[in-house]
């Protein structure tokens, strides 16, 4: 069972401190005026509107210029330890790590590992009757190219020696390349490569995973004088729990032995992340329609060289609509469809995106005729 990422509930009245959280709004809808005539044709209803929610479209995370950082064990073992996690964001947090500090260390890392797999190359090769003859001029341009991958993320001025010092750091500690290793496997190419030259600028971001999950749970409430005034108020809580797996886009140097002069973007799969937020939804609501509204955030902070650094979940109730009316033997059922929209960030960049359609239903006396006209 992965860990939740353990994440502590901001207070309502704290919520407009959250930078980039869009303030909550109430959202009314009405019944059907043509009711349904049995509970199975109220799910059926309700299974279509959920179907017909569109799978949301994530906010676009920009590019970051990356800071490479020097690969020492010390930093490799820190983003060993974020790689192992099943809670990502809460232990980057906890090895003190900041957006500048976790790209650069990724992108240091994945270089250093591309160069000790040309370094074994050109060993292999130096030794083959066949291939000796050109091997030293080829590694002569391997490690150019290596130079322009570094300075790209500026590091600038390494020669050779400092080159395979940082293969050596990467391999000194077994777990801490066995963890890049599983890293660099996971890349998968989003566009053809390009050209490495000194112009050449090292990019990171973060790849946020969309989903629409259809929530097939239902929350019900009976209230007895639903079609009085003044019109019937009240909460409750839905929790939401998902998975997702921590993915950053970087543009990262793909060398082959003869063309090591490449540059690509790839995706890169970091690690898991398990989170839970619950909603508070508040409503109001007759027999005629509803308003609804609900907003929650849950972070884990720190504090690094100074600045506070985040992970958060929000929860937004984005959407309502009324479903379905259907007589029951204690009077009338009433559908309501809520779209809850989840959204977590690390770093103030969007990780995860989601709409969650769910059903409530409210019972309570039929409407007297002419009520809802």
């Amino acid at each position: 069972m992965p860990t939740i990422l353990p994440l502590s509930p901001v207070p309502e009245n704290e919520l407009r401190r959250i930078v980039g959280l869009p303030a909550a709004r109430q959202i009314k809808t009405s019944f059907p005026k043509r009711a349904l005539a049995t509970a199975s044709e109220a799910r059926a209803a309700l299974r279509r509107w959920q179907d017909a929610q569109p799978v949301p479209t994530a906010p676009k995370n920009p590019d970051i210029a990356i800071s490479a950082v020097k690969p020492t064990a010390a930093q490799l073992s820190k983003l060993r330890a974020i790689i192992e996690s099943d809670v990502a964001p809460a232990e980057v947090l906890r090895q003190r790590m900041n957006a500048e500090s976790f790209f650069g260390t990724l992108y240091s890392a994945l270089t250093s590992y591309e160069f000790m797999k040309l370094e074994a190359e050109y060993k292999r090769r130096k030794v083959s009757p066949r291939l000796a003859s050109t091997a030293d001029s080829e590694w002569n341009d391997v490690v150019r190219a290596a130079q322009l991958a570094f300075a790209a993320g500026g590091l600038k001025g390494l020669g050779a020696a400092q080159l395979s010092q940082y293969s050596k750091e990467l391999t000194a500690n077994r777990r801490n390349l066995d963890a890049i290793v599983k890293v660099a496997n996971s890349g998968v190419s989003v566009g053809t490569p390009l050209s490495l030259d000194g112009r050449t600028t090292a990019l990171a971001s973060l790849t946020p995973t969309v989903e629409r999950v259809i929530d097939t749970s239902l929350i019900a409430t009976h209230i007895p004088d639903l079609c009085d005034e003044p019109i019937a108020e009240g909460s409750f809580t839905k929790h939401f729990s998902r998975s997702f797996s921590l993915t950053v886009r970087l543009k990262v140097w793909c060398p082959t032995w003869r063309n090591p002069f490449r540059t690509c973007w790839k995706n890169f799969t970091i690690a898991g992340v398990s989170f839970s937020v619950g909603l508070n939804v508040g409503y109001k609501v007759n027999c005629c329609g509803a308003t609804a509204w609900g907003q929650a955030y849950a972070q884990a902070c720190a504090t690094i060289v100074g600045i506070e650094v985040c992970a958060g979940c929000s929860a937004t109730v984005t959407g309502v609509a009324g479903v379905s009316r259907t007589p029951v033997a204690t009077g009338c059922s009433y559908g309501l469809g809520f779209t809850a929209t989840l959204e977590c960030k690390l770093f103030g960049l969007t990780v995860f995106y989601a709409s969650v359609p769910f059903g409530y239903t409210v019972t309570g006396p039929c409407p007297p005729a002419g009520l809802c006209d």
